[in-house]
């Protein structure tokens, strides 16, 4: 019976340990599983990064040799140049691009003539590098062909170099080449930015040469991401190779696996020990690899896309916010100053409705290129939405260093970017903001950095404002005055005024335009060039709109009473024109106040007509087709384009009050006034001179023949009920 006893315990144990090494082989599976996975999400990741550094590095060889061929076109179409102007444009590209050091000046004989670089020794390479058969050939080619011709490396005081070859004109136009000197590491440098910051190494390879790397050197073991870049075909790929560095390794490769084996381990000789606990040991150790694995790649994902704009991949607002929240609670105990630029690019909005978002979006990825292009490394800019940006400097900065960075920015912007076939150039508004001297918090940082933005905005856009005190208090009473109007609208603190509007012929009235006004209880009444531009940004244009047509019509039908063929003319804004339901609703008010149509005249600006000349001619075709009539407003000021006259129903012209004033004493306004009048009676289109004040004026538009008038030589805008007694009267 011992002995059974005796052979169960071995039994026993021999099953025990059977059972360990099973549960520790299946340990070590979950280890190898879980190491398998963090590899294959690196690869992943490994390849997305190397997708971008491909776009990234053809996105810059490709401006630069845009700017280039630029260049080229330049000298062709100026028929040459003087060696004065070249050297200046030279300087100024070698300045203006990173690793950009040389550019030399080759005449179609293949010798050197000009060359602007920072090296002594550039004049020697050039003649060198021009005295050799094989490159002659290769440039021949490239004459022939018309394109650039790339070189391989060279060694350069130390550093590895690439000279690139632009023919300049063809056949008997050929001029020669113009010729820069590269140097791959600060170029790739500054395209790519700080491995720090984007968490991956770089290097690459040209004929099993090592041409750039900004890491430590690769094992067998690394883990890699390769691509190939084929700038041009003598001079063979460009391999790359792209890995992770030791903070983003440490991240996604984690000692996981291996505490999984240890678990594994550990419970292996727990199981010899108790072999219930065997099962709960198994499942637990499964059950947290699973857990570990899945959590750790979603919060990844989940952290990049919380502080990451999706389209730009910059960072976001949330991210900005938190990140200036955090360097002003450090600058507090360090008293280090920093400098928020607040960007918008100016009529973002036209290339939206005009080209399309897709357009708009793709403008808006080019975007960080440029800001690399001209901010440093240790800048952060962030996309705060739309077409707005922030971008926060580090460090002390004088106001005229700001200065110059914003106008270098501002300038960058001029270039045309190629979307498409759309050639599209920008322009943009900068308000900026110092810390410590306009702000304590971050709130307060980025709401003064947009008040000096809507500063330089008023100033005109294209440029760029620093936020004082005198801002604040605008910004104050822009944010007061808002308040009040959507008060006004609330209290229909708005009121309709009549100009009347003659006929030269007779001098008599057959019309009147509807002006708003605004009269808060019994203040003053005030003109609408202190607040329309304001109802038109809050977009309280349109209810206001609506509200006072309908109240027009209503009034004007008791002149009608009297006098039927009158006409009420009634301005019409850009968003109201766009209101997808301009049509609807303008019929439904001729249905609630029975005006007759024909009596009702539309004033549009040109400006108003160009926004969208689809929509507009659309909108316009159908309420002519009401009979209601179409009159451009402010004739002269806009685009005075006769293609929209024909293409749009206008009935009427009415000449801007700007070109009346001087008629009888400047012979540029009398022509001009003349010319209009003409274009008119050529189209069968109404004319009517706008601000007519003397009687001089009057003779004068009598003996052109223009049609109608209407200004203060007449009547001013007045009540209705000053308009009602008028006529009744007459």
């Amino acid at each position: 019976m011992n002995a059974h006893y005796q052979q169960n315990i071995k039994q026993s144990k021999l099953t025990a340990m059977m059972i360990s090494l099973v549960i520790l082989a299946i340990a070590v599976c979950i280890a190898f599983y879980v190491r398998n996975s963090q590899t294959q999400v690196l690869q992943q990741i490994l390849g997305g990064h190397g997708d971008r550094t491909k776009i990234t590095l053809v996105n810059n060889i490709n401006d630069l040799m845009a700017d280039m061929r630029a260049m080229s076109k330049r000298w062709v179409n100026d028929n040459g140049t003087t060696e004065a102007n070249w050297r200046a444009d030279a300087a100024d590209f070698n300045q203006r691009i990173e690793g950009v050091n040389a550019m030399w000046m080759v005449d179609k004989e293949f010798k050197c003539i000009w060359l602007v670089s920072v090296s002594s020794s550039s004049v020697q390479r050039c003649k060198n590098f021009m005295s050799e058969p094989d490159h002659v050939v290769k440039l021949s080619k490239a004459k022939e062909s018309q394109t650039i011709e790339f070189t391989e490396i060279y060694d350069v005081d130390g550093q590895n170099a690439i000279y690139m070859f632009q023919p300049i004109g063809k056949d008997e136009n050929f001029f020669g080449f113009i010729a820069i000197e590269v140097k791959v590491q600060m170029f790739i440098d500054y395209a790519l930015g700080n491995p720090v910051n984007s968490g991956y190494y770089t290097k690459a390879y040209n004929k099993e040469k090592v041409a750039y790397s900004n890491g430590p050197e690769l094992s067998d073991s690394s883990y890699l991401h390769v691509f190939e870049l084929n700038m041009d075909a003598d001079t063979g790929s460009w391999v790359f190779k792209v890995y992770p560095t030791e903070a983003t390794l440490g991240l996604i490769i984690t000692t996981i696996p291996y505490f999984i084996a240890i678990t594994g381990a550990i419970i292996a000789f727990l199981f010899m020990l108790t072999l219930w606990s065997k099962q709960k040991a198994k499942y637990e150790s499964n059950r947290l690899a699973t857990e570990i694995s899945e959590k750790e790649k979603v919060q990844f994902e989940l952290e990049y896309l919380a502080n990451h704009d999706t389209l730009t991949h910059l960072p976001n607002r949330h991210y900005i916010t938190n990140f200036i929240e955090t360097r002003v609670k450090l600058s507090e105990q360090s008293q280090q100053k920093f400098t928020i630029l607040f960007i918008d690019l100016d009529h973002f909005k036209d290339i939206n409705d005009t080209l399309g978002h897709a357009v708009g979006d793709e403008m808006l990825k080019k975007l960080p290129i440029l800001f690399n292009k001209v901010f440093r490394h240790d800048d952060v800019i962030a996309r705060m939405g739309g077409d707005e940006f922030v971008v926060y400097l580090p460090g002390e900065m004088s106001e005229s260093h700001v200065a110059k960075m914003v106008k270098r920015f501002l300038k960058s912007l001029e270039y045309p970017i190629q979307i498409e076939e759309h050639l599209i150039r920008l322009t943009g508004s900068v308000g900026v903001a110092f810390y410590p001297q306009h702000g304590a918090n971050v709130t307060e940082l980025l709401s003064h950095a947009d008040a000096a933005l809507y500063r330089a905005k008023d100033e005109g856009r294209n440029t760029f404002a620093i936020y004082d005190s005198e801002i604040e208090q605008k910004a104050k009473d822009r944010i007061k005055l808002i308040g009040r109007l959507h008060t006004a609208n609330e209290n229909e603190e708005f009121e309709m005024y009549f100009q009347p509007r003659y006929s030269l012929s007779d001098n008599q009235m057959i019309g009147a335009e509807a002006l708003i006004r605004w009269k808060k209880n019994n203040e003053r009444v005030i003109e609408p060039a202190a607040f329309i531009g304001l109802l038109e940004e809050t977009s309280l244009i349109i209810p206001i709109s609506w509200r006072m047509l309908e109240h027009s019509c209503h009034q004007f039908l008791k002149l009608l009473a009297h006098h039927p063929g009158l006409f009420m003319s009634f301005n019409v804004s850009a968003k109201l024109l766009e209101h997808p339901d301009f049509l609807k609703n303008i019929q439904s008010i001729f249905a609630r106040t029975n005006f007759p149509p024909e009596r009702l005249e539309l004033e549009l600006t040109e400006q108003t007509l160009i926004q969208n000349v689809e929509n507009s001619q659309y909108i316009l075709n159908e309420v002519t087709q009401l009979g209601v009539s179409v009159a451009i407003d402010d004739f002269g000021t806009g685009y005075s384009s006769l293609s929209y006259l024909k293409n749009f129903p206008v009935d009427v012209l009415k000449i801007d009050k700007s070109f009346i004033q001087d008629i009888d004493s400047d012979n540029d306004d009398l022509e001009l006034v003349k010319t209009m009048i003409a274009m008119g009676k050529n189209l069968n289109i109404i004319t009517v001179a706008e601000g007519v004040e003397s009687e001089t004026q009057l003779k004068i538009l009598k003996h052109e023949l223009c049609d109608q008038v209407q200004g203060y030589f007449f009547k001013k805008p007045m009540r209705f009920y000053d308009l009602y007694r008028l006529i009744t009267d007459r």
